[in-house]
């Protein structure tokens, strides 16, 4: 008598699939929590996500037929990953020809959860074999392939050169986005440099924040003239003292723009904590000025300086961040800090008190002076919002070899910030300096 075969539980793998989903979207909106560390969501959200995902891979064939399958039809990008996820790291069995069949003929709403699958699992073959595929896709599928090769710093210069670049701008950035993980060459620097001047400004970003992770001059240049994220930042962190200054500056406008205050709180300067300073009674702008100035400071962010905003003013809070949802692809996040109430005058006595024992062009953070192994503890203990741009300046300095990606996993996250140990405690220069990327090799 053959033995008995066990019993599918479908209530249990249906509720794995709904866990799933649930976690999946929650995980997400963590990885730019300005609340989470990187540890919380490691132990909390992820964890829980991977325990789902990996008992509908115990499924087996069985679940990946009635259940997973179907899920890669849904409208909904978080089920959608879920699924293809767990039918890709099946190890009965080989899914991979449907996903990529849903992928290049199914609805384009199943699009952005297949290809966020794709960027967090860790198969060499499936990316070549989307690699492979990438010239006869469609020119959004084709951005968004790109993006998936990225996010996983491989090499697409072969399927670069078989692409229109000009057929459709999310195309054309993210073929800009994949130069620092290809070889140099003449041709790849002139399409940076036109494309600087893009009419298009999702190109014209991605052009700008490639040139200044390769050390373009002329990217440097075009910075000081941008609004962009990252090159307000970048000229905070890696600029010249002229570039601080002209930050600063805007600080005094009266209607100082939020991508400003958050990029000075990066720079780590004295000058910028006292700049800052007059923002904090600013109903509106307070909070974010309160954090960045703490980011510099070392300014506990609990009461008397910072109370808890009132029930009614936090729901106002999540209402209006909602729509962050929708830019998850982004490079860098927006500025974003936890609802509060700033003391302002609170924070100004602790500031006189503090003051002296902070140096004139020097660097801290938290108020303790910046160095290498400072940043990489940052990078483990700052808020899930804030690593991005700290990752930011560490790929500013590596010339684009030191890229952490903010939306991966948290192991890959910490694997990828390991080299950031050896490096020499000059690295990160005191003083504005030019970073030396890669546009000093010599093209091919």
């Amino acid at each position: 008598m053959s033995p008995r075969r066990p019993t599918v539980r479908w209530e249990l793998l249906e509720r794995h699939l709904e866990e799933a989903e649930f976690l999946w979207t929650q995980w997400e909106h963590g990885l730019w929590s300005p609340e989470l560390t990187l540890a919380s969501l490691a132990e909390g959200d992820e964890g829980r996500l991977r325990a789902h995902l990996d008992a509908l891979v115990l499924g087996g064939s069985a679940a990946a037929t009635r259940l997973l399958l179907p899920a890669l039809t849904s409208e909904d990008p978080a089920r959608v990953a879920s699924a293809a996820w767990a039918l890709l790291s099946a190890e009965d069995a080989d899914w991979r020809e449907p996903v990529f069949q849903q992928l290049e003929q199914g609805a384009e709403e199943t699009h952005p959860g297949l290809l966020r699958a794709l960027e967090l699992l860790d198969r060499p073959d499936l990316h070549a074999l989307l690699l492979k595929k990438l010239p006869t896709l469609q020119p959004t599928l084709q951005a968004g392939a790109l993006r998936v090769a990225r996010v996983r710093h491989l090499d697409t210069s072969a399927a670069l050169e078989q692409l229109d670049w000009e057929a459709d701008p999310a195309l054309h950035a993210e073929a800009l986005r994949a130069l620092p993980f290809a070889p140099r060459t003449q041709t790849g620097d002139a399409r940076l440099s036109r494309a600087l001047g893009h009419a298009h400004p999702t190109v014209s970003t991605a052009a700008l924040e490639t040139g200044l992770l390769l050390g373009s001059r002329e990217a440097w240049e075009h910075a000081r003239g941008s609004s962009s994220r990252g090159a307000l930042l970048a000229l905070a962190v890696a600029g010249e003292s002229k570039d601080l200054a002209g930050l600063l500056a805007r600080l005094k406008d009266g209607s100082a723009p939020a991508e400003v205050i958050w990029a000075v709180g990066f720079s780590g300067r004295l000058l910028a904590a006292e700049a800052l300073l007059p923002l904090l009674r600013d109903e509106a702008q307070g909070p974010l000025a309160a954090a960045s100035f703490a980011a510099i400071t070392g300014l506990p962010m609990v009461p008397p300086f910072l109370m808890e905003a009132p029930a009614d003013e936090e729901e106002d809070a999540e209402e209006e961040a909602e729509p962050e949802a929708e830019d998850l692809q982004a490079w860098l996040p927006s500025p974003r800090v936890l609802p509060g109430e700033v003391d302002a005058q609170a924070v100004e006595a602790w500031w006189a008190r503090r003051r002296g024992g902070f140096t004139e062009g020097a660097r801290v953070l938290r108020g303790t002076p910046l160095t290498v192994e400072v940043l990489v503890r940052a990078l483990e203990t700052e808020p899930m919002r804030r690593r991005p741009s700290l990752a930011w300046e560490a790929a500013l300095r590596g010339g684009g070899t030191l890229q952490m990606e903010s939306r991966q996993w948290t192991r890959v996250q910490r694997e990828q910030a390991l080299p950031l140990r050896g490096q020499r405690p000059e690295w990160l220069a005191r003083a504005g300096s030019w970073p030396q990327g890669r546009r000093g090799d010599t093209p091919a």
